[in-house]
């Protein structure tokens, strides 16, 4: 740990969606012209290993994208990757889904399945949670602090019950099981900036926002900032350099050093903690309240009528629920347990004849087909294809488990309830503009 008087934590979120079905038969349906997660990896990702962005700062990386690096970085990234994780990552949730959104089993499922891969890719335990989308309520903290961790990192204003800001402090949150967790909550200004803000200069920014800031803290409380991975080459080209010459050199020059997440607790004292509470079904990328940016029309659209959302929502949660019944009816009380020990595996399940392995894997496509992305942007065509893609592979692995009957109601239900949500820009239903996902 560096001997300054000031640290700053340089958070990022580094996370990308599966973008191909798993199941031999869907093969080839997800083509685009575009392959993201290679053109992603090769603007910011790749850079920031290699210039040792990434050994200075503290990240999630999402297990869904890490299970793609073998494919993406050469051997000498992917082994320094998991070197850099081992001692700064933060855990995640193997899928990109809205917790809130999901009962306790499904929370447990895709907790518990996040902190196996992470064992398993990285060999360490990690310590602090970033929720997908920082959405976050207290059935989902009371699984985080079951499942041993210390912390999640926030938003500020998904906390309340403070006399002052709640900007880079530990707020210990009380559960109702007894349990308490810790909420650490981002420096708001900071991060919208170096996630929305002029990244020409690296100087001028410390200059101007970082360093005014952070004199205003005790020496005891770092400045944490997260940021979106994706910022940092290819949101913003070149801004891989910015970053790094921030990190390495503007602020080392202004005697703040760079902290590591999982060191933070050496540096609080006592007094930096502070009691708040939870604003329940909130996010760091929505301010409306609710989750309504993933659910329904929200201001979030940009004069876009989102009230597809709905539809598209409640399509593939039910969907996900008669899963979960017909796993209860065919393997009992223990498939949770299982799943989320061969996570990994029913999720990339090619098909098979095991009857078991099949129901496993068509309830970890269910809960793939929740992933949060469709439903941030107000066009469905930006990433909709994608979830119901997943759906059909569910579908799929149905009717290897010898469910044809029901796989063809499920698939009949999702129809008819994507029938009813009407996409603004085309003005057609949702079946008719992903109608090659159910053929």
């Amino acid at each position: 740990m560096p001997n300054c008087e000031k640290f700053f934590v340089a958070g990022q979120n580094i996370y990308q969606p599966p973008r191909q079905p798993a199941h031999n038969r869907l093969e080839g349906k997800s083509t685009q012209e575009v392959d993201w997660n290679l053109k992603i990896t090769r603007e910011c990702y790749s850079p920031q290993i290699r210039e040792g962005t990434l050994d200075l700062a503290s990240f999630d990386f999402y297990a869904t994208i890490r299970k793609m690096m073998p494919s993406l970085l050469n051997q000498e990234e992917t082994t320094h990757l998991k070197e850099t994780m081992r001692s700064r990552g933060v855990g995640d949730s193997f899928l990109h889904v809205l917790l809130p959104d999901l009962d306790k089993r499904d929370k447990e499922i895709l907790i518990k399945a996040g902190q196996n891969a992470f064992k398993e890719d990285v060999g360490a335990t990690p310590q602090w949670f970033w929720p997908p989308e920082s959405a976050l309520d207290n059935a989902t903290l009371e699984v985080l602090a079951e499942a041993g961790y210390l912390g999640v990192l926030c938003a500020p204003e998904q906390i309340s019950g403070l006399d002052g800001p709640a900007d880079n402090h530990p707020i210990i949150l009380d559960l109702e099981n007894g349990n308490h967790i810790l909420a650490l909550p981002f420096d708001r200004p900071v991060s919208s900036e170096l996630g929305n803000g002029d990244k020409s200069n690296a100087d001028k920014f410390a200059e101007k926002l970082i360093i005014p800031r952070i004199k205003d803290l005790t020496p005891s409380l770092p400045m944490i900032s997260w940021t979106d991975g994706e910022t940092f080459g290819h949101h913003v080209p070149f801004a891989n350099l910015f970053i790094n010459y921030l990190l390495t050199v503007s602020l080392p020059n202004a005697g703040i050093g760079i902290l590591n997440i999982n060191d933070i607790t050496k540096v609080w004292l006592t007094s930096d903690y502070r009691s708040g509470k939870l604003n329940q079904r909130t996010a760091w990328s929505c301010p409306h309240g609710n989750l309504i940016r993933w659910h329904g029309a929200c201001p979030c659209d940009e004069g876009k009528n989102g009230a597809w959302k709905t539809h598209y929502c409640n399509a593939l949660s039910d969907f996900n629920q008669q899963i979960t019944l017909l796993l209860d009816q065919e393997l009992g009380k223990a498939w949770p347990e299982k799943l989320a020990a061969n996570f990994t595996q029913a999720i990339y399940h090619k098909g098979s004849n095991n009857s078991e392995m099949s129901l496993l894997a068509a309830k970890a496509s269910s809960l793939e087909a929740q992933t949060s992305c469709p439903t941030f942007f107000n066009n469905p065509l930006t990433s909709g294809r994608i979830n119901l893609l997943f759906a059909r592979q569910s579908l799929e692995n149905l009717k290897d488990a010898g469910q044809t009957l029901l796989a063809k109601k499920l698939q009949q239900n999702l129809i008819q309830e994507l029938s009813k949500g009407i996409d603004p820009y085309s003005g057609q239903d949702l079946v008719t503009i992903f109608a090659d996902c159910f053929n």
